[in-house]
């Protein structure tokens, strides 16, 4: 067997039957002192991240199934066990959120509802003591312009799916890339960057695409293009990114010079293990690890952390919806998935997309096929309408624009500084 089949034979290594598929999710967020100071993320005099991180474990119940991880920023990511539906899922979060509210109480802290540092540059953040995060920040500073925004700056909600064959990871991982940068425009949440507004950019998605593009960006522009033919692609295009570290028998990361093919080759005893590895080294907006993650999606506000979920496991998860979004974006040609890449550098409605139509008439059209897949969902999993998760949100963006676009406008009818709005209406329980 070659290195290709091995890679692919890890990827699907967790097929499961199409009644059994689950989801997970992964949630981060950014947390301030009651300055509005960000916490540290190492071990101070004072409250840090790591602190946080170490009394959220102390907080966890036996039956918890859900974890918590540090990003290299100090953001604390919340990540899911995997379920069915999503109501299981919104009760792990609201489990999150009594140890969460617990720890901002006695610590007097503020959790901030963006996807993007509003004031702090990455300079102003110190980075994790890891050494995978310190090579990672040596590689980005000189592959693109944002990877330090990227590690440091910004928020994100990931979705996990799992396979059910072969094929379905194709399909999946071919819709899902192509609908990324609409997904990435109608849930936009990063109104503020450098203490300024941001106007129409939509920042998070800008950030990813300029930290890393041999790693990062659309599978469509690494040629990875053929539905039918999306996990033998991949297993063969990340052979040949650039390795950020491997990992030594005892789990310290070290550098190595070289492919992720050369570096999962160099360890023959232990391929598996170094194959898991690589494949999280890529950082394209979906990447295959042994389910399919989704990983475009801004922090949303507070209340719709599975709203995007929502929105995707509609369109990805129902098979009669799912075929017919796939049949409308097989259609779509090169040019204009090319286009739309760069399209959603931008959050306005008005910019055209495929078939000559509005991003606005796009996304009308996948809100109504992922709210039908919801009810699809439903049905086919037994299990109750997921589509209130998502229905008050996608009424309320397809009618009044991102949330990017939304607090911009509430920021210049308020006046004021951006530190005060920013504590009025986007910070939560910091000192007023």
């Amino acid at each position: 067997m070659n290195l290709q089949d091995k890679i692919k034979r890890t990827i699907l290594s967790n097929v499961v039957p199409e009644k059994e598929r689950k989801v997970g999710l992964e949630i981060e967020g950014l947390y301030y002192n009651n300055q509005f100071c960000r916490l540290p993320v190492n071990t101070t005099n004072g409250y840090s991240a790591s602190d946080l991180l170490a009394d959220a474990n102390v907080l966890l119940q036996p039956d918890d199934v859900f974890s918590y991880s540090l990003e290299p920023g100090g953001q604390l990511e919340w990540a899911s066990g995997p379920a069915v539906s999503l109501w299981d899922i919104e009760a792990q979060y609201n489990r999150h959120l009594s140890i969460e509210n617990q720890l901002c109480a006695n610590h007097d802290l503020g959790r901030l509802y963006l996807s993007l540092e509003p004031v702090c540059t990455p300079d102003d953040i110190d980075l994790i003591q890891m050494n995978k995060y310190q090579l990672m920040n040596d590689l980005f500073r000189q592959s693109g312009k944002f990877g330090p925004w990227m590690m440091r700056n910004t928020t994100s909600v990931q979705v996990n799916v799992d396979f059910t064959s072969e094929e379905d990871a194709n399909e999946m991982a071919f819709v899902a890339d192509a609908i990324q940068p609409l997904f990435s425009i109608l849930f936009s949440n990063t109104p503020f960057m450098n203490g300024a507004p941001v106007g129409t950019a939509n920042m998070r998605w800008r950030i990813w695409e300029d930290t890393d593009p041999g790693r990062c960006g659309s599978l469509f522009s690494h040629s990875i293009t053929n539905p039918h033919q999306m996990v033998d692609a991949y297993s063969n295009w990340i052979q040949s990114v650039k390795t950020i570290f491997q990992y030594t028998p005892d789990g310290d990361a070290i550098a190595h010079e070289g492919s992720l093919k050369k570096m999962i080759m160099d360890n023959p005893s232990e391929i598996e293990y170094h194959i898991i590895s690589a494949l999280h080294q890529s950082f394209t907006h979906v990447r295959y690890k042994s389910v399919l993650e989704v990983r475009a999606g801004d922090r949303p506000q507070k209340g719709y952390e599975l709203s995007p979920a929502a929105f995707l496991l509609g369109l990805l998860t129902a098979p009669s919806t799912r075929k017919d979004v796939f049949e409308i974006v097989k259609q779509w040609s090169d040019l204009e998935r090319k286009q739309l890449d760069q399209t959603a550098k931008d959050i306005s409605f008005e910019n055209i997309g495929p078939n000559n139509t509005t991003v606005g008439d796009w996304l009308s059209t996948l809100g109504g096929l992922s709210l039908r897949g919801l009810d699809e969902r439903s049905a086919f999993f037994n299990i109750k309408s997921e589509r209130p998760i998502l229905e008050p949100i996608l009424n309320n963006l397809l009618v009044n624009g991102p949330k990017t676009k939304q607090i911009q406008n509430a920021y210049k009818k308020a006046g004021g500084p951006l530190d005060r709005f920013l504590l009025d209406c986007c910070l939560e329980n910091a000192s007023q």
